[in-house]
């Protein structure tokens, strides 16, 4: 499949400069998810990054504490940069958290030609054919996809054929249409998951410098994860 990208189209790249948004169980939110996000904007020029904490994961078990307890994690963590911000959609929504609802919902508000992109890691992308609806959601939002430095997965026949009808070319393509688009970037990431975080503060050691102060001040004052 060929893509053509006109000079007009990207003449208007910094007018619709686009949404991105990240989901995740957030359980807790950390440093990775942060600079994974901070970092997009930077190369990118999206017009801002929302984090959309889960009410219910459909693919994993049910998080260890609240979901407000999470919202307010997120908050805290974002509070210092203009740029992010927290929707909680899902969490009064409640019920699984299906990420082609957050999508319907968020074009609904911001129109039919502003430029939605769905940021996933490897991992979330590879599972992308168990999701619910997953095939509707081109309709709705490209998929910026981050990968590790190096990595080259084996693809399934169902994702090969999706990513050869919707790959982008460029990935000035994310700005320049409404949804539609895949486009994989490279970060090198670090090395922090929230299971990690879990751990340690079961076994009552520091947190220290994996997450934002506030966020590791809020799990200690309410002595979560332990």
């Amino acid at each position: 499949m060929v893509i053509l990208v006109t000079i007009n189209s990207l003449r208007n790249v910094a007018s619709t400069s686009g949404l991105a948004i990240m989901g995740g169980t957030f359980d807790p939110v950390h440093n990775g998810h942060l600079r994974t996000a901070v970092e997009i904007l930077d190369r990118y020029h999206y017009s801002g990054m929302k984090l959309i904490p889960c009410f219910q994961p459909v693919h994993k078990d049910r998080p260890s504490v609240l979901p407000e307890q999470r919202l307010d994690m997120a908050r805290l963590a974002i509070s210092g940069d203009a740029r992010l911000s927290v929707d909680a959609r899902e969490i009064d929504r409640k019920g699984p958290s299906y990420s082609i609802d957050t999508l319907r919902d968020l074009r609904s508000e911001i129109g039919p030609d502003e430029s939605l992109i769905m940021v996933l890691g490897m991992d979330s992308f590879l599972s992308l054919p168990t999701w619910h609806n997953w095939q509707q959601i081109m309709d709705y939002a490209h998929l910026l996809v981050v990968s590790r430095p190096g990595w080259e997965p084996d693809l399934i026949s169902e994702l090969s054929g999706f990513c050869e009808n919707y790959r982008a070319a460029s990935s000035h393509e994310l700005q320049c249409a409404p949804s539609g688009r895949v486009w994989f970037e490279t970060l090198t990431p670090l090395g922090i998951s929230s299971s990690m975080i879990r751990a340690l503060a079961r076994k009552n050691e520091s947190i220290a410098y994996l997450l934002p102060e506030p966020v590791q001040k809020y799990i200690e004052q309410h002595q979560l994860y332990r």
